[in-house]
């Protein structure tokens, strides 16, 4: 093989191109010590020694440098690898070694997506994204029904401690309103028996309070003295 160009990428890089076609990228120290220069003769063997033992491990550091900043599928991460001009063979053997390690998860991706979204966006917007992002549509419609259905049981069980606060509540105020001393009281009862502030102070707005204030009140753990 014949190097043809070396292109510089950067301060402190190239990118080599062996026959015409791109090879990979050297910094600019490896370029000097490997002995590339435009015209040399590069054995195959030779290429693939200095793939092996430098292309390569810097092609993985960068990887999980791009997944330590956020996640991103595969077709995410196959894009910015090409872009940062490694092979299309280089990309692939880069994704496969993060893959094994678990770096990639597009399942979790996927569901992330949707839960982040699903407020903001409808669900044709959501796999729309998702098919752009490489995500296969049998896993975004497994994931957007999961989501859906923890979603489900999450409103279930929120409506539930609700009604277990009401029955608490009706079962010592009888009237549509209470005083601030006698709310007082039942806030630090409930709250001594575990229930969220998210239920007692749903709850606990329905009642106006005859002091003065109005229903909708927020209600704050101190006043329990807790």
């Amino acid at each position: 093989m014949i190097v043809t160009d070396l292109t510089p990428k950067g301060k402190r890089a190239y990118t080599v191109w062996l026959d015409g076609g791109k090879g990979g990228v050297l910094e600019k120290r490896d370029v000097s010590a490997y002995h590339l220069e435009v015209g040399a003769e590069v054995s195959a063997e030779h290429w693939q020694k200095i793939v092996k033992e430098v292309i390569l491990p810097r092609g993985k550091k960068k990887a999980l440098s791009l997944l330590e900043l956020q996640d991103r599928t595969t077709k995410e991460l196959h894009d910015r690898l090409l872009m940062a001009d490694y092979t299309e063979e280089q990309t692939w053997d880069i994704i496969a070694y993060v893959v094994s390690f678990g770096y990639i998860d597009e399942k979790r991706y996927a569901y992330q997506y949707v839960k982040n979204h699903a407020r903001s966006k409808s669900r044709r917007e959501i796999t729309q994204a998702l098919l752009l992002k490489g995500i296969a549509r049998e896993l975004i419609d497994s994931e957007y029904e999961r989501y859906n259905e923890e979603t489900k049981r999450r409103s279930t069980d929120a409506g539930a401690e609700e009604d277990a606060v009401r029955r608490f509540v009706t079962a010592r105020v009888h009237e549509p309103e209470m005083t601030l001393e006698k709310r007082r009281k039942v806030l630090a009862a409930l709250t001594r028996k575990g229930f969220s502030y998210a239920a007692i102070r749903t709850v606990l707005s329905e009642y106006r309070v005859a002091d003065g204030a109005g229903a909708g009140e927020e209600y704050y753990p101190e006043e329990a003295g807790i």
